[in-house]
Formats: C-alpha cells, sequence, structure tokens
C-alpha cells in the first residue's frame, strides 16, 4: 500500500465560487449547470418501447373501466375478469375475483386490481391497474374535523424524484424546469442542503421534524424494531386530524424508503396507498419502466392526477408522491420523463387543480453512485437536490405576501429537511403577520421558509454536520501530509474494527490510495469573532485570535481488495493527534454490486464495507 498517492493524483478543477456576500456566513456555492468534469458524464437516453407493444385494451376514466374501441375493432368483442388485491400488510397482499366485468364498470374496493381480458378472436391481454376508488367514509371524517381558525386550507401535493440535485433537474427536465418556473412561477431554493445519506435521512425530517437516530428504532434487522407508524409523527397524520384526506404513492416496493432497510408500517399510513400496486408489479413484470404499453411513470403521474380528480374541491388533500424508477439507479433516464412530467403538471393546471394547493417539486439528494460523484462538483451536487415551491397567485398575493416574499429570501440562504417540516406545519396554523416580519426569532434546527431565516445561520445551527455542510470552505490538504495519513490509517482501521467480528465472512482491507483530501477552513468571521462591543449586540469586535483546537478532513480513499472508494469526514485533533471516525460520516461513492452478498442478509450496515473472501479476485 502507498500511503502518499494522494500527492501524485492531481486535484479536479475548481468548476464552483462560494457566494460572497459579506453579512451571509454560509456561502452557497455557485455552481456551473456546464461543468465539464458533469457534462462530460451525461448521455441522451434510448426512448422506452412501452408503446411497441400492443396498446392497452382497456382504461380506467372517471372511476370506471372501459374496454378501448379500437381493441374491439381489432379483437372483436372481449370479456374481461378482474383480480382485485389490497393490503394486508407491508408485505402480504389479499385478494379475490369479479367475473365477467362490463363495460363502463364503477371500480369499488380497491385502487388496484388486474384486468384479464379474452376476445372473440382467442386473443389473450392482462395488464394492472392503478386508480383512485373515492372513499366516501374518509370524506365524511374529514368535513367532520376539527379545523384552526388560521388554517390556510390549502392544499399540499408533494412530487418527490430520487437522486436529482438542482443542477441536474435543470439538465435533464429542462422543459419541466421551465414551466415550473416562467409558466408556474416557482421559487428554486438555491441552499437547500441535506443532512444526511440517503433517502431516510432525506424524507425523515421533512415528515417528522427528528432525525432517524432521534426516534425509536425502526430498523427491521433488529428484533425490537418497531413499525414506522406506530413511533413516528408523521405529518401527514397531522394533515389528517385537521381534515386532509391523505395519500402516500412510492413507486417502488423493494427499494422503498420505509421498507428497503426500515420496518415499514403496521397499519395502512394514509387513505391512499400505493405500496401494495408496486408489491404486485415487482413480481409480474420484467421491465419496471412499462405497465402495459405506457411507460411506468405515466401511470404513476395518473395516479397523482386521479387523487384530485375523485375528491371534491371543498375536500382538502394532503398527496406525497417518490418516484425512484428512472432516477435512482441511473443518472440519465429521468430526461424520459421530461415531456410527461411538464404534461403532467399542466392538466394539473388547467383542470384547476392547482388554484389551492401548494405544489412542491423535490429531489431527496443529488446522484450517490455515478462517476459524477467522485468528482468535487459531484459532492456537492449530491448535497444540493432541487427543491422548488409554487404557490396559487391569489394566495401570494394576498394573505400569503408576506410569506412568499420571505420564501424567495430565504431561497439563497441555508435550509434543510427540517425548515420543510416546520413549512408544511404553517399550512396548518398560518404565522401572523407579526411573526413574518420578525427578523429577531431565535436560531432554530427547523425553521419554516415562510418566515425569515436569519442570513448569518450556519450548519451547526441547522443541524447539517461537516459532512454534508456545502457552506464550508474546503481547500486541498496539500502541506498537512502527516495529517492527512494519520485520518487515512485511523479510518481503514476503524472500519477493519467494525468487521472483524465476521472476519470469516469479509476480508480484512488495506489502503490502496489516498485520492483526494481536503481540509475544512473556518470562515475568518468564526475565527476573528470576540464579543461585541455594543449592548444591542450590532458592533462585533474582531480583534480575537482563536487558535484551532481541531480540524476537519474529508478523504477520497481506496481500498483493497474489492477496489471501493470511500469518502469520509473526520476529526483530527491537533493536540492530542488522536482521530475521531463517525460511520455516519463515510459514503461509498461506487457500487459495492454482490461483493457483499455473504453478509447483506445477516447486516446491511456492514454491507458497506465488507467483501466476501469468493469475490476477492473480482
Amino acid at each position: 500500500m502507498n500511503f502518499f498517492d494522494f500527492y501524485t493524483v492531481p486535484l479536479p478543477p475548481n468548476d464552483f465560487h462560494y457566494d460572497n456576500s459579506s453579512d451571509q456566513l454560509c456561502r452557497i456555492p455557485k455552481l456551473d449547470v456546464n461543468a465539464p468534469t458533469i457534462v462530460k458524464h451525461l448521455e441522451t437516453p434510448d426512448p422506452l418501447t412501452c408503446h411497441l407493444t400492443e396498446r392497452n385494451w382497456a382504461f380506467v376514466e372517471n372511476g370506471r373501466f372501459y374496454i378501448a374501441d379500437e381493441a374491439v375493432r381489432i379483437h372483436g368483442s372481449i370479456k374481461c375478469n378482474h383480480f382485485r388485491f389490497w393490503r394486508v400488510s407491508d408485505d402480504e397482499l389479499a385478494s379475490d375475483v369479479i367475473s365477467d366485468v362490463q363495460n363502463g364498470s364503477l371500480i369499488e374496493k380497491s385502487d388496484f386490481f388486474r384486468a384479464e381480458c379474452s376476445a372473440k378472436d382467442r386473443n389473450k391481454w392482462s395488464n394492472l391497474f392503478a386508480t383512485i376508488v373515492r372513499d366516501l367514509s374518509v370524506i365524511n371524517r374529514a368535513k367532520a374535523a376539527e379545523k384552526s381558525t388560521a388554517a390556510t386550507n390549502l392544499n399540499v401535493y408533494i412530487l418527490l424524484f430520487d437522486s436529482l440535485s438542482r443542477l441536474m433537474f435543470q439538465r435533464k427536465l429542462k422543459r419541466a424546469y421551465k414551466f415550473l418556473v416562467q409558466d408556474l412561477e416557482a421559487v428554486v431554493l438555491e441552499g437547500y442542503n441535506i443532512v444526511g445519506d440517503g433517502t431516510p435521512q432525506a424524507m425523515i425530517p421533512i415528515l417528522t421534524g427528528q432525525t432517524e437516530l432521534e426516534l425509536p428504532l425502526t430498523r427491521k434487522r433488529y428484533k425490537d424494531a418497531n413499525y414506522v407508524d406506530d413511533v413516528y409523527p408523521m405529518i401527514w397524520r397531522n394533515f389528517s386530524d385537521r381534515g386532509y384526506v391523505t395519500m402516500y404513492a412510492e413507486d417502488s416496493y423493494s427499494i422503498g424508503t420505509f421498507t428497503y432497510r426500515l420496518k415499514g408500517f403496521n397499519k395502512q399510513p394514509t387513505d391512499h396507498y400505493l405500496l401494495p400496486f408496486f408489491m404486485q408489479t415487482e413480481k409480474e413484470l420484467d421491465d419496471q419502466m412499462c405497465i402495459g404499453s405506457e411507460p411506468q411513470h405515466v401511470v404513476w403521474f395518473r395516479y397523482g392526477e386521479n387523487f384530485f380528480d375523485q375528491y371534491p374541491t371543498n375536500v382538502n388533500k394532503f398527496a406525497l408522491m417518490h418516484h425512484n424508477i428512472l432516477s435512482h439507479n441511473n443518472l440519465n433516464l429521468i430526461e424520459l420523463a421530461d415531456d410527461d412530467l411538464t404534461t403532467h403538471l399542466m392538466q394539473m393546471r388547467d383542470k384547476g387543480h392547482l388554484n389551492n394547493t401548494l405544489l412542491i417539486v423535490m429531489a431527496d439528494h443529488g446522484h450517490r453512485f455515478a462517476k459524477l460523484r467522485e468528482t468535487h462538483q459531484g459532492q456537492l451536487e449530491e448535497r444540493l437536490p432541487f427543491f422548488s415551491f409554487i404557490m396559487p397567485p391569489w394566495f401570494r398575493q394576498s394573505r400569503g405576501k408576506l410569506a412568499w416574499a420571505n420564501l424567495k429570501m430565504n431561497a439563497k440562504r441555508l435550509t434543510t429537511p427540517f425548515d420543510i417540516h416546520a413549512t408544511l406545519m404553517d399550512i396548518l396554523s398560518w404565522p401572523t403577520d407579526e411573526q413574518l416580519t420578525d427578523v429577531d426569532v431565535p436560531k432554530e434546527r427547523s425553521m419554516s421558509l415562510w418566515r425569515p431565516i436569519p442570513s448569518d445561520r450556519i450548519c451547526t445551527e441547522a443541524g447539517v454536520e461537516a459532512h454534508w455542510c456545502t457552506c464550508l470552505n474546503w481547500e486541498s490538504a496539500d502541506g498537512y501530509e502527516s495529517e492527512v495519513n494519520a485520518t487515512a490509517r485511523a479510518l481503514i482501521q476503524a472500519i477493519n474494527d467494525q468487521t472483524k467480528s465476521e472476519r470469516k465472512l469479509c476480508a480484512e482491507l488495506s489502503l490502496n490510495k489516498i485520492v483526494d483530501a481536503k481540509r475544512l477552513v473556518s470562515h475568518s468571521h468564526l475565527l476573528r469573532y470576540k464579543w461585541v462591543k455594543d449592548k444591542d449586540g450590532f458592533d462585533p469586535n474582531l480583534n480575537g485570535r482563536t487558535k484551532l483546537a481541531f480540524a476537519t478532513y474529508q478523504l477520497h480513499v481506496i481500498t483493497e481488495p474489492g477496489h471501493a472508494l470511500y469518502e469520509a469526514t473526520l476529526q483530527y485533533n491537533i493536540d492530542n493527534r488522536n482521530v475521531t471516525v463517525d460511520f455516519t460520516s463515510i459514503s461509498r461513492i461506487n457500487a459495492h454490486g454482490d461483493r457483499p452478498h455473504c453478509i447483506i442478509n445477516k447486516n446491511a450496515f456492514l454491507a458497506l464495507y465488507c467483501v466476501c473472501y469468493d469475490k476477492i479476485s473480482l
């Protein structure tokens, strides 16, 4: 192993600069959408070929099942049976059969069914359907709920796309981005910073205001794990209690936010819940990108639109949609949804569904495993996902005027998933004008974006650890060779200590190369600040000379066997030369493939660091 390879590897070009606003301590990186280090990884994907199969024989419209005229012309008379299915648990479905379903029949009981049809010419066809079956008991519950006099009565519609940075959204969803910004007048957050690794760490703070570690245990590999809904204060409950019909629609079961690593839900979490549909598609379909002759994402968009179609305008709605299929594992495929996303947004607008709706189009984080993630700009883009707000014009020009102005100001400041939770809670109890104009509020971890966010807010105050904070000034660690080598050795030792108990399964790792190293440089304001000279706290004394007690390093290292590329943020104590390794601040950048197959079902955490002996040659 060569601990000095770092010094021979050229650093990546600097494709970004920082916002140098004098009063803004968190300097948001201003990244180049056309940065060569990123653009070279972009490709135009081949079109989907769902339409090359025979067009669907049937469709659902306004809650009713219809046989397509085109199918009858081609095949003669058609008879269909419905196999309805619904959730028993997050791991089990139940079903029944309705025979000889008539053309125009009302869909009842379940949102999901498989139609199996046979034609006069003896051809057969089947397909899976997802639609919204209006629940009158839910409407009655919503109308009977007690509402706050301060409530906005706005619907909430969240469209979440997995693994899309703010700039990647602009690159790959150009038409949709233009429609959002120009036609819907969206406010796009430029300083929205993730607070952890992966989707749960992005969504749990939004949905609960807390982190996974602050909440009771829900990781399913532990015997005493709780169901998510038994212990998490999910925000859709707040909306349900205030008279909202609710929906949660993630388009994946196997890698679902609450089912992949967590125990899932004990009871159905929302009034409409899409998980059963994708449990079934993953069982039946080889190609998850097509459902019959339609792209999967079109079916998903329609489910969201149906939710607004099927419930009256005087019943409030809360809907969270989450798309994985095109964007989770691929950098380029999401481009295939650009036209369909734009069409969906247009239809939602043209049907009037956005007239009384807070629309949020967002991503959980940027890409985590692609080659571009190994670049410095890629690191930053992972931490700066796309996030946008759209408000009805009438609301932002009246009751929401002050809040909309605050939002536009806050768009250039440091914000986090914790803030989104507070922002959504304000929809249920709208702030007073005094609260909307108060700039002397304490710096809390969760701060509503409808209210002023302090310009001098920094990551530690916002709940963002150094590993994830894009505001901090990272510079090359040239000149700090001994500290870099010490932190790298400590990292490898810590990883091997973690896998030591499973050494019969997992090989010991060694350091192959230090690919890159950066050192955190504190803001001069922080180091020079001593006290304030006036009683009001306006005039700082900047004559301090704070001595650094520790240094934070970000390393990219390659380990063997397995050629794993890790990114880690570690703390080096300058006084005693101790290194602190926090495993929540270690990310694997390249995919591990099947190298940890021997441990993944036993301990998913160790899969990030395990190379099974039979995979050492790979």
